[in-house]
């Protein structure tokens, strides 16, 4: 059977082998930091026109001729067409939330005593709260409509980024990170509002701008950052209390809107929530942040194989970013061999490429995703 890119992502969305292992380049959580990519496109020599995909985290949409340089298998609909690179980004922004962020020459981070929510007291101030609407979040439905129509005519399994958040990163981001951890045990009803209304902005968004391209999807990221290095941020029990009802209800929007298989993008080491995630109805993890404790591909394939699309995992903690071109074949092929039996794995970096990661690295990683993806499949001396 020949495989396009379409047929080869879905194959292994539905736990079947495909030729290959999929690649995938272009997410909001798969891209490349704009230095990282100025980097690349020096190495190949290419000259071309960059843009941004979000400014606050300084990543870029990738170009057509990259993703077909890398044979890349995905391709995205974005909420708005991408924006040049502003040749002078300005010092302070405030986002939809009233987050207010500073450039720090990379990227904007989070200006200390910024969260909006970090002095309410009650309940009725977290309501009263000049909250977004799912109209302030740029989302250009016209574009998007069109963007999902073109692709529908390709080759390639379209995605939708990650926009819509899971509730509990942005709880932290609105209300300050110390303040929210003890609301959730000493305010609970705090908390509670807080997550809640966040959630119920995500499905608004959901329900009025994913479900006219809904049909056109074949995968959909959502977000929600729950784990450090060691452990998650919150136990089982605040999770399935706080977190969960509101992820059950954004992916069942999903799913309402869309027949696509619903990727939940949480970093860090989630191993003790992921029964929890499954049951809220997601499909798959990303991204398989291997350098987290008890985050081991090859437990996850044997624990979750069957349950999971695992997206990611390749290291960018430490092997793109410091070791050399061999290692990152090795780490390559150690991925596939523990996640890519009986399909169920898309081949990515563990988040986005970030500044310092040498050209070579990267190379690497997509000509051996190819290469041994292909050889993988074939059981040809394996």
């Amino acid at each position: 059977m020949k495989f396009s890119s379409r047929d080869r992502v879905l194959a292994a969305l539905n736990h079947r082998e495909p030729d290959r292992v999929p690649v995938d380049l272009g997410g909001t959580a798969t891209t490349l930091h704009l230095k990282a990519y100025l980097d690349l496109l020096n190495y190949f020599g290419f000259s071309e026109r960059v843009c941004m995909m979000d400014v606050i985290a300084g990543t870029v949409v990738p170009s057509e001729r990259v993703l077909e340089r890398f044979h890349v298998d995905t391709r995205y609909v974005y909420k708005c067409p991408p924006e040049p690179v502003e040749p002078t980004p300005q010092s302070e922004l405030v986002d939809a939330w009233g987050i207010r962020r500073r450039f720090t020459g990379y990227y904007y981070d989070l200006v200390p005593g910024s969260s909006p929510l970090s002095n309410a007291k009650t309940v009725e101030e977290v309501e009263a709260y000049d909250w977004p609407s799912a109209e302030d979040f740029g989302y250009n439905l016209e574009y998007m409509v069109s963007e999902a129509e073109r692709l529908a005519s390709t080759d390639y399994a379209i995605g939708f980024p990650y926009y819509v958040v899971g509730s509990f990163a942005h709880s932290l981001l609105v209300r300050g990170f110390q303040q929210y951890f003890s609301d959730l045990i000493m305010r609970p009803e705090i908390a509670k509002a807080i997550i809640d209304k966040i959630g119920s902005i995500m499905v608004d968004v959901i329900h009025k701008y994913v479900k006219p391209i809904g049909k056109y999807l074949d995968f959909i990221f959502f977000g929600d950052d729950l784990g450090t290095q060691d452990a998650p941020m919150i136990s089982p029990k605040i999770y399935r209390q706080f977190v969960k009802p509101n992820h059950k209800r954004i992916v069942e929007a999903f799913k309402s809107v869309s027949h696509a298989k619903v990727i939940l993008h949480s970093d860090g080491a989630i191993s003790p929530l992921i029964e929890d995630l499954i049951e809220t109805g997601i499909d798959g993890i990303n991204p398989v942040q291997v350098s987290a404790k008890n985050m081991d591909t090859k437990v996850l394939k044997e624990k979750y194989g069957k349950k999971l699309i695992f997206w990611g995992a390749i290291d960018t903690q430490r092997i793109l970013p410091f070791g050399t071109p061999e290692d990152v074949r090795k780490e390559v092929r150690k991925r596939i061999e523990d996640l890519a039996p009986n399909g169920g794995y898309v081949l990515a970096s563990v988040h986005c490429i970030q500044h310092g990661v040498p050209p070579e690295n990267i190379v690497a990683m997509f000509d051996e995703a190819i290469k041994f993806g292909h050889k993988f499949y074939s059981h040809d001396n394996i």
